[in-house]
């Protein structure tokens, strides 16, 4: 992994931090800003990235989605299909866009040395994987002794599970109708202590 190493290691370091609170709020705040966003240009640079894609450049994105095809296998199933709900613009928009620039460089490292980790074993990169093969490398490269492998497949996987179940269109299928707090109406106090007792 030579030259970004540290970097794109500070970035799975920081996406392992990330907590499912956290995520969830970054999505609520993405959703608020989509009908701005789409009255917004998009870069020339961009043009072939779809409408919503402002973070990631083609080559995370095909990386991105790759790895969500690979890893929801919803197609059949009760649960939202793929195409039905924004996982990368959420991906993109709500998490991505929170990053500090130099962990976004990190992890833009990082997925690239991911994709070009399969070259060795299958002889192509990670995009150009069928289903089962995909299925052996992200495996392989969870359960690996290699720190920056490990880190890298548990890290991004981590960052498309949670685009998809970001959308509460993903909750139906599963009998959950959002967080107690909300349909409660309970207030929330940030970080307050917790009230003592006397």
């Amino acid at each position: 992994m030579s030259e970004f190493e540290s970097p794109a290691l500070e970035a799975m370091d920081y996406v392992r931090r990330i907590s499912r609170r956290d995520f969830m709020r970054a999505a609520a705040a993405f959703a608020g800003t989509v009908a701005v966003a789409s009255v917004i240009p998009v870069s020339s640079a961009f043009a072939a990235l779809p409408k919503g894609i402002r973070i990631m450049g083609e080559d995370e994105y095909v990386v991105f989605k790759r790895l969500m095809e690979v890893m929801l296998p919803v197609k059949g199933t009760p649960l939202v299909q793929l195409d039905k709900v924004p996982v990368m613009e959420t991906l993109d928009g709500a998490l991505l866009a929170t990053m500090p620039p130099h962990v976004w460089n990190g992890l833009k490292g990082g997925v690239k040395y991911f994709n070009e980790g399969p070259q060795a074993e299958f002889g192509k990169k990670f995009v150009d994987l069928a289903n089962g093969e995909a299925e052996r490398f992200l495996d392989k490269w969870a359960n690996s002794s290699e720190v920056p492998q490990r880190a890298l497949a548990m890290g991004l996987k981590k960052l498309v599970c949670l685009a998809y179940w970001a959308n509460p269109p993903t909750w139906k299928p599963l009998g959950y109708d959002g967080p107690m707090s909300r349909r409660a109406g309970f207030v929330s106090y940030g970080n307050a202590p917790m009230p003592k007792q006397s």
